[in-house]
């Protein structure tokens, strides 16, 4: 039997192989693949089923080397959505809507605009309470919902939180809940066959991956 700490660390050992696979991937992408892909994606995106009822969309701006989000964040802001892309607080990420002039932020150390440190987040509560989709980066996905993140656990413990205010206000309402749809955002060479998980990652409900 093996124990769940030997467990692990084959896990980890797994994902820093494939890490290291998937980002000289990425890094071989080309300018020209990688608007073909974006524009692609984002027509994927806006095709999901949980796109027309979406009153939020939880984007990300997009380092250099991921595919560009411009196209999805642009076509949800004109089809009159709020978008929010996340900014690290402490150890965690947390959703600040977007501003007009978002493309004028400052530009991080990962060269991606920066949401400013005194715009307000929006909770997990309030995210409860909207129809959500949510376009989750990654380095790798498949097709059961696994995903290969940069290993901080960023996104897994925000969506343990969300899951959880949603699961506070469901017991305090008899009505349906809003959805909350979380799919993986990227390119379709992304897909493996296998992406190695524990307990502590959580499954997407789908894929919106683009084409070059």
């Amino acid at each position: 039997m093996i124990a769940p700490d030997e467990g692990r660390r084959d896990v980890a050992a797994l994902k820093a192989a494939l890490r290291k696979s998937a980002k000289a991937a990425l890094a071989a992408v080309t300018p020209e693949r990688r608007a073909v892909a974006s524009a692609d994606a984002a027509a994927r995106a806006s095709a999901h089923p949980a796109w027309p009822g979406a009153e939020l969309v939880l984007a990300f701006l997009s380092m250099p080397s991921e595919i560009d989000t411009a196209p999805v964040v642009e076509a949800a802001l004109a089809a009159g959505k709020r978008v929010a892309v996340p900014r690290i607080d402490g150890g965690d990420i947390a959703f600040v809507e977007l501003a007009p002039d978002w493309r004028a932020w400052p530009r991080d150390r990962w060269d991606i605009p920066a949401p400013p440190a005194e715009a307000p987040s929006i909770p997990p509560a309030e995210i409860a309470g909207l129809a959500t989709l949510a376009l989750v980066p990654g380095l790798a996905f498949d097709r059961t919902g696994g995903r290969l993140g940069r290993g901080k656990g960023y996104y897994d413990r925000f969506l343990a939180s969300v899951a959880a205010a949603r699961s506070a206000a469901a017991a305090r309402s008899s009505g349906p809940s809003s959805p909350f749809v979380a799919i993986g955002y990227g390119y379709e060479s992304q897909i493996v066959d296998s992406v190695p998980t524990d307990e502590r990652d959580l499954p997407l409900d789908g894929l919106s991956l683009g084409q070059a």
